[in-house]
């Protein structure tokens, strides 16, 4: 039986559960659901969050310092929920306490050395981190991923998303992560997923109208991936409304996964002076499985634990998302020009483009 810790027992670590049609879909549920996981402690600065979260579980051991809990509760694994400015500090003392795995929201981090940092920790302390990018764990995602990988719909061309609006709630605001950290992380997880690792950024990140964000409230960029496929990301906290989408462009037809879900695929008809390929509408694949998300990823890090492999999101997944995104940032510091990856820059953009005034 796995011991598991909590750090932070807010929305995604517990409260998603009242969020939800389906379950688990939170941290504590997914670990909660396993047969051989024992949710035991929890941590949180806040009072109410915390007893809230105890008498939800059923925890006892609950803490207001991580670093007492760590030394307390012999954790087996560690789940980081916490905002991200505390991941780095939260994940290596987990390591230095003597957890097998860590289970570490996204984004992993607020700046590249930081992630590797921890990636550095974990692979000397020999601990499988997992970080959360939850599509990694979607059925519905791995079905279009294998139809693409099949050839059907022909080559990948372009990758086309929306992340917009899609803060907790629209008052939402933090110093550290605007739309691009906070949300478009898993935007450029995904794509990573099927078209693979980004070559070249081109991207803008600015306040546009939100002048109470310390960060940028609208950014659009352009991707150029290695494998030739080339990518349009707008993400933004300017709409009233939530969009989240990735449109996967191929010859012979689109698959369209988040909102306004589906598929098209090229089909000839006849024409006034020939013929003609129009989309026609198929319906979506069938699920690769019909677990939740979170369950999966809670399985996942439990069998690379027990059979010494990694998991479908990697520290280093964590660190390229973080890295695009980097870049989008520097590309901004750069008046807009291509910026080519690895970036070679360790630090946070966001405080580099403050302090020069341009964020």
């Amino acid at each position: 039986m796995y011991r598991v810790g909590i750090m932070g027992c807010g929305r995604i670590a517990s409260t998603m559960e009242d969020e939800s049609d389906v379950h688990p879909i939170s941290i504590a549920g997914a670990f909660d659901t396993l047969p051989n996981t024992e949710l035991v402690a929890g941590c949180n600065r806040g009072a109410e969050k915390l007893h809230a979260f105890g008498e939800r579980w059923g925890v006892e051991a609950l803490y207001h310092d991580y670093r007492e809990m760590l030394a307390k509760e012999d954790l087996d694994i560690v789940c980081v929920a916490t905002h991200p400015p505390l991941h780095p500090e939260m994940v290596i003392a987990s390591v230095e306490a003597g957890a097998k795995g860590i289970f570490c929201e996204k984004p992993m981090a607020l700046s590249i050395g930081e992630c590797e940092a921890m990636i550095d920790a974990c692979e000397q302390g020999r601990v499988k981190m997992l970080v959360n990018c939850s599509r990694r764990w979607s059925g519905e995602y791995q079905a279009a991923k294998d139809l693409i990988d099949s050839g059907e719909l022909g080559t990948l061309l372009h990758v086309v998303a929306h992340c917009e609006g899609c803060k907790p709630s629209p008052d939402w605001v933090a110093d550290t992560e605007g739309p691009l950290l906070h949300d478009a992380v898993h935007t450029f997880d995904t794509l990573r997923i099927f078209a693979g690792d980004v070559q070249s950024v081109l991207g803008t990140a600015r306040r546009r109208t939100r002048h109470e964000f310390r960060v940028e409230d609208t950014s659009y960029s352009l991707l150029q991936f290695q494998s030739g496929v080339d990518g349009v990301v707008i993400s933004d906290e300017l709409t009233e409304y939530e969009r989240w989408d990735v449109e996967l462009q191929c010859e012979k037809g689109l698959i369209r996964l988040g909102f306004g879900a589906g598929m098209w695929k090229a089909e000839p008809i006849e024409f006034e002076k020939g013929s003609w390929w129009a989309l026609e509408p198929r319906p979506l694949p069938d699920s690769s499985w019909g677990e939740t998300t979170t369950l999966r990823a809670a399985q996942d890090l439990i069998d690379c634990i027990e059979n010494d492999s990694q998991p479908r999101c990697t520290g280093y997944d964590g660190r390229a998302a973080v890295e695009i995104i980097m870049a989008i940032y520097e590309s901004e510091r750069r008046n807009n020009g291509w910026v080519d990856l690895p970036l070679g820059i360790s630090g946070s953009l966001v405080d580099i483009l403050r302090r020069e005034g341009k964020l």
